[in-house]
C-alpha cells in the first residue's frame, strides 16, 4: 500500500474517532459549563470597603502579644480570595489568617482558618450565598472589634449610609403626606358631588 494511500478502513476509522472526539469535546463542554462561577463579587466589595475605614480589630502582634490593628494593615483583596490576619507573630506556629474564597468543584463560598507551620485549611463556614457568607464574616469581626480606638460616627461609609436612610426615611413621609393629601380631598369630592365614578379626583391633581 502507498504510505499515501487512504485505504476505506482507515476512512472508516478516523470517521468514528471524530465522531468520538466530538462527543468528548462536547462533554467537556458540557462540564465547564456546569461548574458555573462562585458569585463572590458582593463579598470582595464588602471587604474593600471595610478596608478603607478607620476599623480597628485585636490581633497578635509581632511580638506574641496582643495589640490593635487597623483593618487595612490586616487585611487583603487579592484575585477572588479575601484575606484578614488574626495573628502576625514572628513564632510561625502561632501565626494565622481567616481565608475567604469561592471553590468551584464544590460551588460554594469557603470561609477558612489557617493557623500555625505550613498550615492546613480548617472549614469554618461554607455556602453558596453571598448574604450568608457576609453575615458570618461580620459576626467574626464584631467579636475583634477594638472599641477604644473605632468610633462610628468617624466612619466615613457611615456618614453616607446615615445620609442614605435620612433621605430614604424623608421620601417615604414625603410619599405618605402626598398620598394622605390625595384621599382627603377625594373625600371633600365625594362628600360635594357623590362617589360617582365620573366625579374622580383627575389623575393630573394626584401628582
Amino acid at each position: 500500500m502507498n504510505k499515501m494511500e487512504i485505504s476505506p478502513a482507515l476512512r472508516y476509522f478516523f470517521k468514528k474517532l471524530e465522531r468520538k472526539s466530538e462527543e468528548l469535546r462536547q462533554v467537556h463542554l458540557l462540564e465547564k459549563d456546569l461548574k458555573k462561577t462562585v458569585p463572590f463579587d458582593e463579598v470582595e466589595r464588602f471587604a474593600r470597603s471595610i478596608m478603607t475605614q478607620n476599623i480597628f480589630i485585636y490581633t497578635v502582634g509581632v511580638n506574641g502579644k496582643r495589640e490593635s490593628t487597623i483593618l487595612t494593615k490586616a487585611m487583603f483583596s487579592i484575585n477572588k480570595v479575601v484575606r484578614i490576619y488574626y495573628s502576625t507573630s514572628f513564632d510561625e506556629s502561632q501565626q494565622g489568617f481567616l481565608r475567604l474564597s469561592p471553590d468551584v468543584d464544590q460551588q460554594l463560598i469557603l470561609v477558612e482558618r489557617l493557623h500555625g507551620f505550613r498550615p492546613k485549611p480548617e472549614l469554618l463556614y461554607a455556602s453558596k450565598d453571598e448574604c450568608h457568607v457576609i453575615r458570618f464574616f461580620v459576626n467574626w469581626l464584631l467579636r475583634r472589634i477594638d472599641w477604644d480606638k473605632t468610633k462610628i460616627d468617624n466612619l466615613d461609609l457611615y456618614k453616607r449610609f446615615v445620609d442614605i436612610e435620612r433621605k430614604e426615611l424623608e421620601e417615604a413621609i414625603a410619599a405618605e403626606e402626598a398620598e394622605r393629601e390625595h384621599h382627603e380631598l377625594q373625600r371633600t369630592l365625594d362628600k360635594h358631588f357623590g362617589s360617582n365614578n365620573k366625579h374622580k379626583m383627575p389623575s393630573r391633581l394626584r401628582q
